[in-house]
């Protein structure tokens, strides 16, 4: 399997993909005086914006001849990224439970990639 630099757009759509989860995750956390501060306030706005920008990132590299396979396989390296921003920004735990799902993600792409 042949590499292509346009891997790297993907890694870091995936990159600012988990990081926007994080950002809208902490939006619905605090509490607002209305529903419309729910969805238009800095947390959810900045979520989306990556999000948008990511998938963007996404298009560019498809368009570029990354395959649709690796990228997939790359995607899932998001679960990982939010398992983890998840414990350094809201302190969660890691359970066994999804340090094994996580490790078997993991293993599927090196695999995936031999």
């Amino acid at each position: 399997m042949s590499f292509s630099p346009y891997i790297l757009l993907v890694l870091a759509a995936v990159i600012l993909g988990a990081i926007s989860q994080i950002l809208l995750k902490k939006g619905t956390r605090q509490k607002y005086d209305s529903v419309l501060r729910e969805y238009l306030n800095p947390w959810v706005l900045g979520g989306y914006a990556l999000l948008v920008i990511a998938t963007l990132l996404n298009v560019l590299a498809f368009s570029r001849g990354v395959k649709l396979k690796s990228a997939v396989v790359l995607e899932t390296l998001g679960f990982v990224l939010v398992m983890l921003l998840s414990k350094i920004v809201f302190g969660e735990r890691i359970t066994q439970r999804k340090l094994v799902g996580n490790m078997l993600i993991i293993i599927g792409i090196i695999v995936f990639y031999m």
